[in-house]
């Protein structure tokens, strides 16, 4: 049985967190704790925010800022980090985002840490300069982002994202509701080894 507990709620110090407009939050446990990553506008910005859960319904530390919309690939009409999602791998710590606004601008970027780096501190995360998905023509993908990380029947890490198959949206395309599932086996390279 479910129950609801209401609004996610800051900690006890913090008079910030989801005092504006909040969404696409992800939970991922570390070391026996639970952190909360989630996007909220600040100045008409979406950034990421990261903080320890202490409840289901309530963080137990101060937010941290851990990414803005720093490169112009992340501000094409809109100022946008949204959408988190966290795999890990060999040490360490990936988290993914949409960047920009939801038409073939819309992307992926990432951050990364190492499991033994103090996960709260926003100095500690590493980003990538430049997207890890974008809009390919040639597949007719366009726009892909907002995604999410499962393993197959196999074991084999996965994504699950969404994107359309065309580009010419009439009208702001946060209202177009034509985006398809895509499934991305992931592999594991040197780089991220």
């Amino acid at each position: 049985e479910w129950s609801e507990l209401g609004p996610m709620k800051g900690c006890d110090d913090d008079p910030f967190s989801f005092t504006d407009f909040s969404l696409d939050a992800t939970i991922f446990e570390h070391k026996g704790d639970y952190y909360y990553v989630w996007a909220q506008k600040a100045s008409n910005i979406s950034n990421l925010y990261i903080a320890k859960m202490a409840a289901p319904n309530k963080l137990a530390t101060v937010m941290e800022m851990i990414t803005t919309p720093d490169y112009d690939w992340e501000r094409i009409l809109f100022w946008v980090n949204e959408g988190p999602a966290v795999i890990k791998h060999n040490g360490k710590i990936f988290l993914t985002y949409s960047a920009s606004e939801t038409g073939e601008c819309y992307c992926m970027g990432m951050l990364s840490i190492g499991e033994n780096e103090e996960i709260l501190n926003p100095r500690a995360w590493k980003k990538e300069c430049n997207p890890v998905l974008k809009t390919d023509v040639d597949k007719q993908i366009y726009g892909p982002g907002h995604n999410s990380f499962v393993k197959d029947e196999t074991g084999n890490d996965v994504m699950i994202y969404h994107a359309r198959q065309y580009d010419e949206i009439i009208g702001d395309p946060l209202y177009d509701h034509n985006r398809h599932v895509y499934r991305m086996k992931i592999k594991w390279n040197s780089r991220t080894e």
